[in-house]
């Protein structure tokens, strides 16, 4: 009988299966898998996409020995480099010089996603004429354009976070970008100027934006196929009444020129600004399209202002038919620096808010779901805002409470929630857990 011959099924996979093994793996042991067997040697110089997370020593000669390995990594590649990541951590006194990465890469050709996100000194960094590249996130970095600049002609995603830049290099790049589709924006001028961004993308479908005291306004004059947006804002506990009015001013210009989405996300931070105008409905936005709201913040305290801002949020969008909310957990109680305590309001002013609230048309005939989700112990709070949606919604169908894993539900808060007058005879409610942080 003749012996068995032994298989050697890894080595006789075929290449695009052993490059999509090796593109889940850190560079450095996708490099090493080359002393598997003969058939995986050099398998890596294959893979268009790599990952690099790298810390960038205090010893020169290890720093150097670093720059060596990547520079023989990218050169090493047979194909083009499609896709980049580049996470690092650099000390103050020694800076990396980005740009001599970048240029390695821009020798290869047919970059298409690049990401960049600096844990370290903040770095200055030009970036070359990538003329293929389509998605680019930078974090935490000074931006240059080149001088020759024409644009990323084939650029759908542009993602500034930390990101400090002159009003003319924004602009430029805003401008210049033709199919641009999603734009993420937390911006800082880097010469103590205001910004002022104008949107005119015709292909653009979702808008994202960070509001701060350097920028001075964002405008978006043409979009049509503009779908989703999310407002959001510097502001904390000890900001001004004057720092809050400016960030109302800005937040409702832009949201007039957004106003026709169907998506929309909103932190917590930005409708306490709101709430301060002593009006009876101090949003004068109508979002006559939109479908679906998300709420998002540190929900401590709410008083009889924020809770009118609240119900002129829903008045002033008739179709809404989804509402999320997620409660965070105030920073300053997650840090130790307030006792949770201090945070809870009394529960007689929460419930002089919660009541029968006429010609909010959307929780008359549209609103069919609300999801709220909580980082902590289900307070009063969070069962006043789940009361008023179940004593007000008529046609709402599901109320789903979502909580911690680790946190219980408090039995009171359950048979509180079973005891409020329904004004939906179809309404289930219904408590689930998660693992996740949201």
């Amino acid at each position: 009988m003749a012996e068995e011959v032994e298989v050697d099924r890894l080595s006789a996979l075929p290449l695009e299966i052993k490059t999509s093994i090796l593109r889940l793996l850190p560079i450095e042991d996708a490099v090493r898998t080359s002393s598997l067997s003969q058939s995986w040697r050099h398998i890596w110089t294959h893979l268009s996409s790599l990952c690099f997370l790298l810390s960038f020593p205090d010893d020169l000669d290890l720093h150097l020995w670093w720059v060596e390995v990547f520079a023989y990594i990218i050169s090493s590649l047979r194909g083009p480099l499609i896709d980049f990541d580049l996470c690092y951590y650099a000390h103050d006194d020694k800076p990396v010089d980005i740009f001599w990465f970048l240029s390695l890469i821009f020798q290869k050709g047919g970059l298409q996603k690049l990401w960049i996100d600096n844990h370290g000194c903040s770095a200055l960094i030009q970036l070359p004429y990538f003329r293929s590249l389509r998605k680019l996130y930078l974090c935490h970095l000074h931006l240059l354009l080149p001088d020759d600049f024409l644009g990323f002609e084939h650029l759908e995603d542009l993602s500034l976070y930390g990101v400090y830049i002159s009003q003319k290099n924004i602009q430029l790049l805003i401008d210049s970008s033709k199919n641009l589709k999603m734009f993420q924006g937390h911006v800082d001028s880097d010469d103590e100027k205001t910004l002022s961004l104008t949107f005119n993308s015709p292909l653009l479908t979702n808008i994202q934006y960070y509001f701060t005291d350097s920028v001075k306004q964002v405008r978006v004059i043409n979009a049509p196929n503009l779908e989703k947006a999310h407002v959001s804002a510097c502001i904390g506990a000890t900001s001004s009444k004057e720092e809050c009015a400016l960030i109302a001013a800005l937040t409702s210009k832009f949201m007039a020129d957004i106003a026709a989405v169907s998506d929309f996300e909103l932190d917590f931070e930005t409708i306490k600004c709101f709430s301060q105008d002593a009006a009876p409905c101090p949003l004068r936005v109508q979002f006559v399209q939109l479908r679906s709201l998300h709420l998002e913040g540190s929900v401590s305290t709410l008083d009889e202002r924020l809770f009118a801002t609240f119900c002129c949020l829903l008045r002033n969008m008739p179709i809404l038919e989804s509402l999320e909310i997620k409660c965070l957990d105030d920073p300053e109680v997650l840090e130790g620096l307030v006792e949770p305590d201090a945070y809870k309001p009394d529960a007689f002013k929460v419930n002089e808010c919660i009541k029968k609230e006429d010609g909010i048309s959307c929780l008359e005939q549209s609103l069919r779901q609300l999801t709220i989700s909580v980082t902590n112990s289900i307070n009063i709070v969070v069962i006043g805002m789940i009361r008023f949606i179940l004593l007000n919604a008529n046609v709402i169908e599901l109320v789903e409470i979502i909580y911690r894993r680790d946190n219980e539900v408090e039995s009171s808060a359950v048979e509180e929630l079973n005891l409020v007058e329904k004004a939906s005879p179809n309404v289930n409610v219904v408590f689930s857990s998660s693992s996740s942080w949201f």
